[in-house]
């Protein structure tokens, strides 16, 4: 009897120890190196079903949660729509590990596979929401898109427009300053009775929007001379551009001139025209000249005459410059730049139309 019991107890004992090492290698070990969620699982699980056996002999849980496409030993996970559906794997795979019919490796990949596939369905279903919903309020969403583009495209030109604003009134300030120290007169509204008197020279028959401003007054004895600001707009769209030029304009009655235009060449859009029989009056005689102005006129033999060796060195004086004329009008100005408000800066600007007055009244004389 005694025999007996001392075998018992022992007995029991072996089976403790046992089963202790058992959850040390099983539960202990696989909680430890488990995601923080397999603790939380232990917890919350309720009753589950036993486990099912695949063809490969490796057990798979099943998900009762769930209840379709969840085996986990062979990688699929199925669907979860709960967080308690996961707490009730987790658990599945726990006493998977825990029984013997899976291994810690096999239950890790399977969480790691679960947990891929899961946000992979949170991903797709987050996407597909987002396309539901641009289809259920699409004339919504095109209002905002295209509202916003809107307001973009008006808050550019209204801050365009405010910076051209207050750098022409700058401008104005400084010219107006300027005017005041050298003794000059100024009319920062100009005179729209100008763009009538000149509208049949080229400058003044192009474009849209034709404004002068900032008119200076330097005449003289013999000649009335004015600067000016002239603005015109061409294009429309992404083409719209507005052109600002300041102009140096003589007029004289001793100005007997043919009407005419010599400005620098455009070397492409000059290619083009020539290539259909445009560019300009030709002017063989002066190869270097005729290679960076043209010349356009409506009285080519005139123009021709009038422009000998001495007057095209004049014009040639000012790279960059342009002059165009007609019987006692003068024009002199560099296409797209304004001179600077300082008072050198005007005081060179007329000095350079007033040069170019001399020097035609010169060549009339030669030909007188």
């Amino acid at each position: 009897m005694s025999y007996l019991c001392v075998l018992t107890i022992l007995l029991g004992s072996g089976m403790g120890d046992v089963s202790t090492g058992w959850s040390k290698i099983g539960g202990g070990l696989f909680a430890q190196q488990a995601p923080p969620v397999f603790d939380n699982a232990t917890e919350s699980s309720q009753a589950l079903q036993p486990p099912a056996e695949t063809e490969s002999g490796i057990p798979k849980p099943a998900v009762s949660a769930v209840g379709k496409g969840n085996d986990k030993a062979d990688g699929d996970r199925g669907n979860f729509d709960k967080p308690t559906d996961l707490d009730a794997y987790l658990q599945e795979l726990k006493t998977a590990v825990d029984s013997g019919e899976m291994t810690e490796e096999a239950a890790r990949e399977a969480w790691d596979d679960a947990m891929s596939k899961l946000n992979k369905q949170d991903g797709e279903e987050a996407e597909r929401r987002g396309r539901d919903w641009i289809g259920e309020n699409l004339v919504f969403f095109l209002a905002t898109v295209y509202g916003s583009v809107i307001l973009l495209f008006v808050a550019i030109l209204m801050i365009s427009y405010t910076v051209v604003k207050r750098r022409g009134k700058a401008r104005t300030e400084n010219l107006q300053k300027t005017m005041a120290e050298l003794g000059l007169d100024f009319e920062p509204l100009g005179d729209e009775s100008l763009l009538l008197e000149l509208s049949s020279l080229p400058l003044f028959n192009r474009g849209r929007g034709k404004k002068i401003t900032n008119l200076i007054e330097a005449d003289t004895a013999d000649l009335q001379m004015q600067v000016f600001d002239y603005q015109f707009i061409t294009g429309h769209g992404k083409s719209r551009k507005v052109h600002r030029t300041s102009v140096v304009l003589v007029r004289s009655g001793t100005l007997v001139l043919p009407g005419m235009q010599v400005r620098p060449r455009k070397a492409f859009a000059d290619g083009i025209k020539a290539m259909f029989g445009g560019g300009g009056i030709a002017m063989d005689q002066y190869p270097e000249f005729a290679k960076n102005y043209v010349v356009e006129s409506a009285q080519p033999d005139q123009t021709r005459d009038f422009l000998d060796a001495k007057m095209v060195a004049a014009c040639e004086r000012n790279p960059g410059c342009s002059f165009e004329c007609q019987s006692g009008v003068l024009l002199h100005f560099r296409a797209g730049k304004r001179t600077d408000t300082d008072a050198e800066s005007i005081r060179r600007c007329i000095g350079e139309g007033f040069q170019l007055f001399q020097d035609v009244s010169e060549r009339l004389q030669r030909n007188a």
